[in-house]
C-alpha cells in the first residue's frame, strides 16, 4: 500500500510540475451522459490524490471495524496462522533438505506470524548449524528452553573444536547425568573421553550408548575391550594383585563378555603372565566365550600348558581343522620349534590359505634358514 501510494504523488507531482513548466496547464473534460465536467490538469490532478488519500483512510477504517468483530477476529486470525504454519513447514522441509540457513530464514518468518515454543526450538537448532551461536541463544531464550542453553552451547563447540573437551570435563559429567538419553551429547562426550584417556568416564556413558544403538556392534566391542584394557594396565602397573582384583570385581557376565576377557587375556601377556594367560584363553574357549579367530588376529595367543592341551585336544578331533592348525604354528613360533611350525602352517595353508597363514610360514622357513621357500610364501601372501 506504501509503494502504490509513493507511486500516485509522483504522477501527481509529474502532472503538476509539467504543464506548469511548459505554461500549458492543460484541461480535463469528464463526460457522464448529459453532465460534463471541465477542470484544468492541475486540479484534476490535485483531486486525484486527494481521492486516493480518501479511499485508503475509508478502507483502512472498513478494515479496523471489520477486524474488531469476532468474525474477522477469526477470519484474519485464521490467515495469519495459515501462513506461519506454511512458512513452518518450509522450514521442516529446508531441516530435512540440510539447508540449514533456509530453514532458519522460514523459521523467522513463521515466528513473527504466530509465536510458538516448537518454532522458536527449531529456529535455534537451525541457527546453530550455521554456527549463529548469539542467535540460538536467543531463540531458545524465546522458546522457553534457556535452561537448555549450556546443552546447546556444548554440542555445538564440541562439534566445531573437539579439542575443547579437555576444559570441559566437569560440565560434560554434569551434562551427561543431566541429560543420560541425549544420543548426540553422549557420543560427542565419548569421544572427548576417549581422547582424554578418561577410560572410567567412557565405560559409565557405554550402557546408555549400547541401549541408544549410538555405535555398531564392532565399534561398540572395541571401546569396551579399549576402555577396560587401559584400566587393567593401569591396575597391573600397581601390582599383579591389583589386577587380579580387578578382573574378579567384574561380574560374571562382564567376565564372559569376549573383548573384556580379550582385554584381561592382553593384560597378562603385557605384564609376561603367560600362563595365567594361557589358562584365561582356553577356559574362554572351551566355554565358547572366546573365537581362536579372534585370538589369532589379535595376537593373544600364549605357550601356556592349558591353552595348548586345548589346541591339540581341538586336533586330535579335527586333524585339519585351519584355525587349530594355524596356532599350533604359532605357538611352535613362539616355542622356537620350528619345524612343527613349518609342518603345522604348510598344511593350515592347504586346508584354507590366507594371507595370515602364509605370513606365518615365511616366518619359520626363515627361521629354518631357508630364504628361497621363504620368499615363495611372501609371494603367496602378497597374492591372497
Amino acid at each position: 500500500m506504501k509503494t502504490a501510494l509513493i507511486l500516485v504523488l509522483l504522477l501527481a507531482a509529474g502532472l503538476l510540475l509539467g504543464p506548469l513548466w511548459s505554461g500549458n496547464t492543460g484541461y480535463v473534460l469528464i463526460a457522464i451522459g448529459h453532465l460534463t465536467i471541465e477542470t484544468s490538469l492541475v486540479a484534476a490532478a490535485i483531486f486525484l490524490v486527494i481521492a486516493v488519500i480518501l479511499l485508503r483512510f475509508i478502507l483502512g477504517l472498513i478494515m479496523r471495524l471489520v477486524r474488531s468483530t469476532r468474525w474477522g477476529v477469526r477470519w484474519f486470525g485464521k490467515r495469519r496462522q495459515a501462513k506461519a504454519q506454511q512458512a513452518f513447514d518450509d522450514g521442516v522441509r529446508q531441516l530435512l533438505n540440510g539447508d540449514y540457513r533456509a530453514a532458519s530464514a522460514a523459521f523467522n518468518r513463521s515466528w513473527q506470524l504466530d509465536h510458538h515454543a516448537v518454532t522458536a526450538m527449531l529456529a535455534g537448532y537451525a541457527a546453530q548449524h550455521i554456527g549463529e551461536l548469539g542467535q540460538a541463544r536467543d531463540w531458545l531464550a524465546r522458546s522457553e528452553q534457556a535452561d537448555k542453553l549450556q546443552l546447546s552451547e556444548t554440542l555445538m563447540t564440541l562439534r566445531a573444536e573437539p579439542e575443547q573437551a579437555a576444559r570441559r570435563t566437569e560440565l560434560l559429567e554434569k551434562l551427561t547425568k543431566e541429560y543420560p538419553q541425549h544420543p548426540q551429547l553422549l557420543r560427542l562426550a565419548i569421544d572427548a573421553y576417549v581422547r582424554l584417556h578418561r577410560w572410567q568416564e567412557v565405560l559409565r556413558l557405554l550402557p546408555a550408548a549400547e541401549r541408544l544403538q549410538l555405535f555398531n556392534t564392532t565399534e561398540y566391542q572395541q571401546l569396551v575391550e579399549r576402555a577396560h584394557h587401559q584400566l587393567m594396565l593401569e591396575a597391573g602397573r600397581s601390582g599383579s594383585d591389583q589386577l587380579h582384583q580387578y578382573w574378579r570385581g567384574l561380574s560374571r557376565e562382564q567376565r564372559r563378555f569376549a573383548p573384556i576377557r580379550r582385554a584381561y587375556l592382553a593384560a597378562l601377556i603385557n605384564f609376561g603372565h603367560t600362563e595365567a594367560a594361557g589358562k584365561v584363553a582356553a577356559r574362554g574357549l572351551k566355554r565358547g566365550d572366546l573365537k581362536l579367530a579372534h585370538l589369532i588376529d589379535g595376537e593373544l595367543l600364549v605357550p601356556g600348558t592349558e591353552l595348548q592341551e586345548w589346541i591339540q585336544d581341538t586336533l586330535k578331533r579335527k586333524p585339519d581343522d585351519a584355525m587349530a592348525l594355524q596356532a599350533l604354528g604359532q605357538l611352535s613360533l613362539l616355542t622356537k620349534d620350528y619345524s612343527l611350525a613349518q609342518r603345522a602352517l604348510r598344511k593350515a595353508a592347504d586346508v584354507a590359505p590366507s594371507r595370515r597363514v602364509y605370513l606365518d610360514l615365511a616366518q619359520a622357513y626363515s627361521a629354518q634358514g631357508d630364504p628361497v621357500n621363504a620368499v615363495k610364501a611372501y609371494q603367496q601372501a602378497l597374492r591372497e
